[in-house]
């Protein structure tokens, strides 16, 4: 659906902006009936201040060091009074924090402080400004502080992109000269819900005052009267509701009281339907309605023609309108040429459309354009100096994910100094675009994917110093990395990976929260301490690296992934120490699969709480799998630890994991049964479940920050399947497998397995393994992969095995199975079914040639036949028992005179030490 204004995000700025300059003439006026402080501030508030530091774990961006000496009107975000010196003001928000989009990467803030909101705040009785905003100042499931509403002399609260969860407390009510309010959660919000909700709206009726009100995120979902709460906030004019799961009231609402607001944000609320009705129509003030990702597919009211404010598209105001936003409309056909009758445009943005043909040049008459987004389409051609000469106040480009081709000439000076240039999948080499060369203040790069074989120039890392995100991905770049980045201060996001850089591993920027180098050539051994304190992401897999794992990784308390793969590291783990153990709590994926690392299983993983994938698969690890698996590792879900040298036996507590849902213990030294407590896994078990993976946010990133729309590549899980190595990002979610091939397990395959009905791919070959095939391995219906080859399986194969629709994939090759193999569309679909059923001597039918007795052999008739052949078989042997005898006896007669003498002379059968051991051996068979 169309948005017909400016983006909120704009106008909120706007808004906000006039509210901070009404606070900052407010928080510096006198208050009247206190006395002044010439010496500094008050003594009391300095203490609360102290202590509220003392609260502070972690203070990345050092913004309080300053706070030393007597007078604390003097430190960081601290203001005070002129007249009374009572602080009136405290802002220690992020300035590092990036963009919305961001708030939905992060399960932590990189750059935020960490620790908790000391209490002592409510000392600050004449605060008027707080702003925490972009800090982790909390910890797991702790809600809003209910102590902020007893500063009551607050205007101005932000809260927004922090860690809070549960309900919000409605002590906020009592802030009753509040005029800006910002609970924006959308940094927490994610599929599995808001973490933030309000069961009873009615505090907001005390906040008469309020003109900024953002609740984006915060479930509103339990609230059915909050349209009546809203429409008593007459002074409200900024109100922003988005993905609040709002109930829209049925029934037709009462004249609205809202007579200055003039953007509200209901965006991703999930109504269907356009009621006429609704409280907005009846708002003549609003100026910019943002209504998109609503799946609206129906014309807009009459109702709309009352809303004499709202910017419109009339023909006659063309040359005027300054904004077009139509992103996520779903528009079809090519951009018009006559768009250069739009000379004031300053924003053009259509992304995520289904545009087609090529750019207009006449897009290059827009002088006035800052902000140009085309990226999501199916734009084709090319783009040249031409489309771009005249665009000299151009600060934002996005021409990402189309099929254009940037043809400018190595010489070309652009007249614009770009802040955010997106060219993924813009096809922008072979040779490097040396025009970027004259974009020093760009602070978003990304030229991810875009067919650049080159070097990277010498000028690169001066241009970039300053930029927060930095994409050059999928590429054949060349070139050696410098020893350190430290010197970009800003830097947030590197993805450099599937290039051909070389190089060590160079000291990161202190603030870096991604670090993605895979697929290059780098080479030598990880530094003992490479900086970025607060990395979430390390990818450095498939290089060179040698050498063993520095313990500087157990300092690393925010750590969330960490891939070390297809590498030269060798030696055992770093052992943890307790002052170190942080990055433990955090991690959520270790994959260091194909090095040389030993060792026993690694110990300091029983503080990692919250780890999901573990992958160690491919290197020389030995011992028993431990039995605290389940304790230590509570949200597990993935567990690859095929081809080491681990022994014993598959622990019973590994099934008390309800998560696990993909186990590869191949090619290891395991031993003993297969435990029927597998059963209990209820990650396979599951069919229905909603899909639990907190991986989900890190294998499907977003390439482009400002965008939802296309998922970033991520390093993958390889796995073993259909015979085949296959490697798994986003669709990591849906493998649902068990892979205990090449082991020493004995015992029957429990029946127990066949509940696990979501599996995919079942691997227990190559082990000893008696016993029939499950009856009801057919339950298995969402196999597409069994493999059963190289036990002992005897019996008949089951017939349900045909039932299985999914399946491609069948293995039983050399066991001792026997009988007719069953027949069925799906087994006759097979990969390779001759092979399938090689090394059965006693399995006919087809596909193999050998036939069965009966053309219409059922499987009675095949246990009556086997039946008589073990009859036929045992008459044979006492037969040949019989004629050995009769051939003793005769040697007995002719050695010793005759039967007679024989029984006579005892004395004769010790003659006779052949006849002796002969006779002892049949007596034993």
């Amino acid at each position: 659906m169309a948005s017909f204004a400016a983006p909120v995000s704009s106008m909120d700025a706007a808004a906000a902006l006039c509210l901070v300059l009404i606070l900052a003439t407010t928080t510096t006026s006198p208050v009247y009936g206190q006395q002044t402080n010439n010496g500094g501030c008050i003594t009391k508030e300095r203490d609360a201040l102290l202590s509220f530091r003392a609260g502070i774990r972690s203070d990345p961006q050092n913004l309080f060091s300053s706070w030393n000496g007597r007078d604390c009107c003097q430190w960081s975000g601290v203001r005070c009074s002129n007249r009374t010196g009572h602080v009136v003001k405290l802002d220690v928000r992020n300035g590092l924090f990036l963009d919305d989009i961001y708030r939905s990467w992060y399960s932590e803030n990189p750059h935020g402080m960490r620790g908790n909101i000391s209490s002592s705040l409510v000392a600050l009785h004449h605060l008027e400004y707080l702003d925490l905003s972009g800090n982790y100042l909390s910890g797991v499931d702790v809600p809003i502080p209910g102590f902020l509403g007893s500063l009551q002399s607050l205007r101005y609260l932000n809260l927004s992109s922090m860690d809070f969860h549960g309900k919000v407390p409605p002590q906020l009510g009592n802030l009753s000269r509040l005029l800006y309010l910002d609970l924006n959660n959308n940094w927490n919000h994610n599929s599995y819900g808001m973490m933030l909700h309000i069961e009873d709206i009615s505090w907001l009726l005390r906040l008469a005052l309020l003109r900024f009100l953002d609740l984006t995120s915060v479930n509103l979902s339990a609230i059915g009267n909050w349209v009546q709460v809203v429409n008593t906030l007459y002074n409200l004019r900024v109100l922003r509701l988005r993905r609040c799961g709002l109930v829209f009231p049925q029934t037709p609402t009462v004249h609205s009281n809202l007579t200055s607001l003039q953007i509200p944000d209901l965006s991703d609320t999930g109504f269907h339907t356009i009621n006429p009705t609704y409280w907005f129509w009846d708002v003549g003030t609003i100026m910019h309605l943002d209504l998109t990702n609503n799946e609206i597919a129906e014309a807009f009211p009459d109702a709309m023609g009352n809303m004499t404010s709202l910017e419109g598209l009339p023909h006659c105001a063309w040359s005027k309108m300054e904004l077009l936003d139509m992103s996520c409309t779903n528009v079809t056909g090519e951009i018009p040429r006559w768009i250069n009758q739009w000379t004031d445009l300053s924003t053009l943005q259509l992304s995520s459309n289904r545009l087609e043909g090529s750019v207009p040049s006449e897009i290059g008459m827009l002088g006035k354009l800052k902000q140009l987004y085309l990226d999501g389409n199916y734009f084709n051609g090319s783009i040249s100096e031409e489309h771009l000469d005249t665009l000299v106040n151009l600060e934002e480009l996005d021409l990402s994910y189309n099929s254009l081709h940037l043809m400018i000439s190595s010489n070309w000076i652009p007249p614009f100094k770009l802040r955010r240039a997106y060219f993924p999948r813009c096809k922008m080499g072979p040779h490097f675009p040396l025009w970027l060369n004259w974009q020093k203040g760009v602070v978003y790069l990304d030229i991810s994917d875009a067919g650049i074989v080159d070097n990277l120039p010498d000028w690169f890392w001066s241009v970039v110093s300053n930029v927060q995100y930095l994409n050059i991905s999928f590429n054949q770049i060349s070139g050696r990395l410098p020893r350190t980045l430290e010197f970009m201060s800003s830097a947030v996001i590197f993805d450099l990976n599937s290039n051909n850089l070389t190089g060590t591993l160079p000291l990161l920027p202190r603030q870096l929260a991604e670090l993605d180098i895979s697929r290059n050539s780098l080479s030598g051994p990880l530094p003992r301490n490479f900086g970025a304190p607060f990395i979430e992401e390390l990818l450095l897999s498939e290089n060179s690296i040698n050498g063993s794992i520095p313990t500087y990784i157990c300092q690393l308390q925010s750590l969330l992934v960490l891939d070390l793969a297809k590498n030269l590291l060798a030696g055992h783990l770093p052992v943890c120490s307790e002052e170190t153990k942080k990055l433990n709590r955090s991690i959520r994926a270790l994959v260091l699969y194909e090095n040389n690392l030993s060792g026993e299983f690694p110990s300091f993983l029983k503080s990692c709480s919250e780890l999901v994938l573990l992958d160690l698969a491919h290197n020389n690890f030995v011992g028993e799998l431990p039995a605290w698996l389940a304790n230590k590792l509570p949200n597990l879900s993935y567990l690859r630890l095929r081809h080491n040298k681990f022994s014993g036996s598959i622990p019973g507590q590994l099934t008390q994991l309800e998560h696990l849902q993909y186990v590869d213990l191949a090619d290891n030294r395991i031993s003993g049964s297969i435990p029927h407590s597998l059963a209990n896994l209820k990650a396979m078990i599951q069919e229905d479940q909603t899909i639990w993976n907190p991986l989900v946010w890190s294998y499907e990133r977003p390439a482009n920050p400002d965008t939802n729309d296309s998922p970033k590549y991520d390093d993958s899980l390889a796995v073993v399947i259909k015979g085949q190595d296959l490697d798994y990002t986003s669709t990591i979610i849906y493998i649902v497998g068990l892979d205990l091939s090449c082991n020493s397990l004995v015992g029957e395959i429990p029946d127990e397995l066949t509940s696990l009905v979501r599996m995919n791919n079942l691997n227990i070959s190559h082990n000893q393994l008696s016993g029939r095939i499950p009856e009801k391995v057919g339950s298995l219906r969402s196999l597409e992969s069994l493999d059963l080859s190289f036990n002992e399986l005897s019996g008949d194969i089951p017939s349900g095995l045909s039932d299985i629709m999914m399946l491609s994939k069948l293995n039983l090759s050399y066991n001792n199975l026997s009988g007719r193999i069953p027949s069925g569309n799906q087994l006759q679909s097979l990969i390779d079914p001759a092979s399938s059923y090689i090394g059965n001597n006693y399995l006919c039918g087809t596909p193999l040639s050998r036939n069965c007795w009966e053309p219409d052999v059922t499987r009675g008739d095949i246990e009556e036949h086997q039946d008589e052949a073990k009859y036929f078989y045992l008459g044979l042997a006492a037969g040949f028992v019989f004629g050995l005898w009769l051939v003793f006896i005769i040697f007995l007669f002719r050695s010793c005179g005759g039967f007679a003498m024989c029984g006579a002379m005892p004395s004769c059968w010790a003659r006779l030490p052949e006849a002796q051991g002969l006779a002892l051996q049949l007596r034993r068979g």
